[in-house]
């Protein structure tokens, strides 16, 4: 089972003892100790289709091409904002362990708590000041090297050849994030009032219930090839994913309206079905959402939102062919990941020339035209 793990079941247990009494009971300078322990368990379809095993149709091999699921964090952070009397943040604290247990100490008074992974060396996490909302991101690829690497290049360009012009705006290329899981719990009161806790194992244990969620999700694409005979021998190029958030509010769930494009790489399995390409992309979703997870999340993305698929098709006689592809629905129907399948017909889309000598079809991003999108290229939704 390919397992996609959903984090959940999460227990703050703070361990007080009968020597704690102290009055006022809310007395901010008074602390306990804590224990943080987390547990996990497999939920697919929380976050997909119900059918997506159904509707996947590529033969990935995890070997080869990585694992299609999200993987247990290593190590996690928690991050204390101490209420003041107004209800505002009046101190932030940070604590990191190993693994998903690990002890704190915390201030008997009303708390925010903020957990996320932190064992990513991809997202970076930023805010405005110590007590503003932690920001999850990731670093933009510089110019110098987009112009030297084809598959970061192929989605820059400010604007496609194509039927429509919806799309003609110039957006940054940026990292694919990896797996980050949050969890905002608000407002929870520490006191010490023996009679609130639980008694287990010779502790008084304070027990939250919550869930800690992906932050970022996971789109599998493949791509039917029509009427091939052969011809496309696999996207050499790369691939890119135009539109989305280039990050997320981890208190609020909230994603940026800033949107960049996000690279990976495609695939075809000659083997098993030569006329199919597969990839795997990672990103922060939907601009603008303000939670995936809420009814009809993506309803508040913006109605000028517009997704591409970019394809650098690799075909048999050495040339090449740049394609872009609207998979706006499709995107916008899956605020929390899925399966995005495309049917391109090969025949609307011939190689462009191969120059004699020139050794094959290698991809010019910064000179190449994108090639033109028809009215036969149809999106499955």
């Amino acid at each position: 089972m390919r397992g996609w793990r959903l984090i959940s079941a999460l227990w703050l247990i703070l361990a007080a003892t009968c020597s704690c009494q102290i009055d006022p009971p809310l007395h901010f300078r008074k602390a306990v100790d804590a224990e943080i322990v987390l547990s996990t368990k497999v939920q697919v379809e929380f976050m997909w289709q119900v059918n997506w095993e159904a509707i996947w149709d590529f033969a990935w091999v995890e070997e080869s091409l990585g694992p299609l699921s999200y993987k247990d964090p290593k190590s996690m952070r928690l991050h204390v904002y101490t209420q003041g009397l107004d209800g505002e943040p009046i101190s932030h604290q940070t604590h990191n362990f190993m693994g998903q247990e690990g002890s704190v100490r915390v201030f008997v008074g009303t708390h925010n708590f903020l957990f996320h992974n932190n064992d990513s060396h991809v997202i970076l996490f930023e805010s405005e000041d110590d007590l503003a909302p932690i920001q999850a991101t990731t670093r933009i690829i510089s110019p110098g090297l987009r112009e030297s690497a084809i598959i970061q290049t192929i989605a820059q360009k400010s604007k496609a050849e194509s039927n429509d012009d919806i799309y003609t705006g110039e957006e940054h290329v940026a990292y694919a994030p990896d797996e980050l899981f949050s969890l905002f719990d608000w407002g929870h009161v520490i006191t010490d009032d023996l009679s609130t806790y639980e008694y287990i194992d010779g502790r008084y244990v304070l027990r939250i219930k919550g869930e800690l969620l992906p932050s970022t999700f996971i789109y599998l694409i493949q791509v039917r090839l029509h009427n091939n005979k052969g011809r496309v021998v696999g996207c050499g190029g790369g691939a890119a994913i135009t539109g989305v958030a280039a990050g997320v509010n981890l208190v609020t769930r909230q994603t940026w309206d800033q949107t960049v494009s996000i690279p990976f790489d495609m695939y075809i399995n000659k083997e098993e079905d030569p006329d199919l390409l597969g990839g795997r992309v990672m990103s922060f979703g939907l601009k603008g959402c303000r939670n995936p997870y809420g009814t009809g999340g993506n309803e508040k993305e913006a109605d000028d939102a517009r997704h591409y698929l970019v394809l650098s098709l690799s075909y048999d006689n050495g040339g090449y062919k740049n394609v872009r592809i609207d998979i706006t629905d499709q995107f916008q129907d899956l605020p929390t990941g899925g399966v995005i399948t495309v049917d391109l017909d090969v025949n609307d889309f011939p190689p462009d020339d191969v120059p004699p000598d020139s050794g094959g079809g290698g991809f010019q991003a910064l000179i190449g035209e994108w090639g033109e999108q028809t009215g036969s290229t149809t999106i499955i939704n």
